[in-house]
């Protein structure tokens, strides 16, 4: 099977309104290695070696690192040094992380699969990114069990991944206590993750689950891109159509912020104390 067939969700498309309501894009069904130089390729993870410990700069204190061994055919790649972080949301793609890696085909190559996460869920952020999203945040969820996808990937590109993530504007890297992650029959404590620093957005005073990851399940309420954007236009009372106020938000820097500070008045934050934050007080 290929990776395209292998994949759920749209396929990918180009015009700027198409990119904003496609969040968080499509994501594949099994694990798959993201190679900036050499393409999206079905993968299997055969090894995840003992935990280990890296320091790296930026970071707080030390992270837990494995050497994870994946099989592509009959391609043996070992990833030393690999860090697990959770995919709440567009990080989950491998459009998506093709975009955050362009014009950088040396990177080392990351595994993105699915795991089961403990202890929290992914919602919507209160803030919209520079190409007119409402993006995902993960969000406490002490008694879930939720389907989503982890990213084993070397730890030298965490600092890359990091720059696209605007740490100390909208996210923070954190380390959840309460969270975990089952990765490929491997149960990881405590795996990194980006927590919204603007807090999950919420309609009726309940953080939103995105109908694209969750399908709905659960307590909370689950919304599509589409009905969220359209939510923030009419609390903007905004007269026009969706399309012009997605391109509003992208061409002006200041609306943007102005449309992210009213998601984030209502918004719910996750109170992460200082031993769980890495990086992006």
């Amino acid at each position: 099977m290929s990776a395209d067939q292998n994949r759920v969700g749209p396929p990918e498309q180009t015009d700027f309104f198409a990119r904003a309501t496609g969040y968080p894009y499509s994501r594949h069904l099994c694990p798959v290695l993201f190679d900036p130089a050499r393409g999206t390729h079905p993968a299997e993870l055969i090894r995840l070696g003992e935990q280990g410990e890296a320091v790296l700069e930026g970071l707080a204190r030390p992270i837990p690192v494995h050497a994870a061994t994946v099989r592509i055919g009959a391609r043996i790649v070992v990833i030393e040094n690999a860090v697990v972080v959770i995919a709440a949301g567009s990080n989950a793609s491998p459009h998506q992380l093709q975009r955050k890696y362009a014009g950088r085909a040396d990177a080392r190559p990351m595994l993105v699969m699915p795991a089961i996460v403990h202890g929290a869920c992914s919602v919507y952020s209160a803030h919209v990114t520079a190409y007119g999203s409402i993006a995902a945040t993960l969000h406490p969820d002490p008694a879930g069990k939720n389907g989503l996808h982890v990213l084993v990937m070397p730890v030298t590109e965490l600092a890359p991944m990091n720059a696209t993530e605007s740490l100390g504007i909208n996210y923070v890297l954190a380390a959840p206590t309460g969270v975990s992650a089952d990765v490929g029959g491997h149960r990881i404590a405590r795996p990194l993750a980006y927590v919204s620093r603007r807090g999950a957005l919420t309609i009726d005073g309940r953080p939103v689950r995105l109908v694209e990851l969750d399908g709905g399940a659960g307590a909370r309420p689950a919304a599509s891109q589409i009905e969220m954007l359209n939510r923030a236009r009419r609390l903007m009372e905004w007269q026009g159509p969706l399309e012009a106020f997605v391109a509003a938000m992208i061409a002006d820097p200041d609306y943007r912020r102005a449309v992210t500070s009213r998601l984030a008045a209502d918004a719910v934050p996750w109170h992460l104390d200082g031993s769980e934050v890495l990086a992006g007080c």
